[in-house]
């Protein structure tokens, strides 16, 4: 499973209640043959200025909802579209790591990055808490089982003004 893919949970009887109607964008698969997403349509309550005040950095509007990223931690990160990406590939921390791009233009940022490679190139940005992580052939066998369907991500799909809406527009 490619990054850039999004898996579109499956309208089934008895299926995982964690994932009822989720739309996951597929961010990194790692040579391993483990698979992380972000839920893109579940905003949460809480504003961005309640969860992490770095995050105020790259998500410009302080009222602007956070979005429960999926259930495997809670670590606060933030995907966006970017209007330039050179000088992006490795996120800019202590510890050298190449930065996920599901798209040409769409990456993640750690909110703990230093904010000057980012200025002006930030078009839009969403807070997620949580990833979803998936073991070695975990989610192929969830494929094979009907779990998912799958659709490639597009900008305009990921930042769409009604994320509430997106798994009814995508099935």
């Amino acid at each position: 499973m490619a990054a850039g893919t999004l898996l579109v949970a499956t309208p089934q009887e008895g299926a995982d209640a964690v994932f009822h109607h989720a739309v996951i964008l597929v961010i990194d698969r790692e040579p391993s043959g483990i698979t992380t997403g972000i839920c893109l349509n579940r905003p949460l309550e809480t504003r961005v200025t309640d969860t992490s005040a770095l995050a105020l950095l790259f998500v410009g509007d302080p009222e602007a909802r956070a979005f429960w990223g999926g259930p495997m931690g809670r670590d606060p990160a933030i995907l966006a579209q970017f209007n330039a990406v050179d000088g992006l590939e490795w996120f800019h921390l202590p510890l050298q790591q190449r930065r996920p791009f599901p798209l040409a233009d769409v990456g993640v940022i750690a909110v703990a990055e230093h904010t000057s490679p980012f200025e002006d190139r930030i078009v839009r940005a969403r807070l997620y808490i949580g990833l979803c992580v998936w073991g070695r052939g975990q989610l192929e066998r969830e494929l094979t089982r009907g779990d998912w369907q799958t659709k490639q991500a597009t900008p305009e799909l990921i930042f769409t003004s009604e994320p509430d809406l997106l798994w009814k527009e995508l099935t």
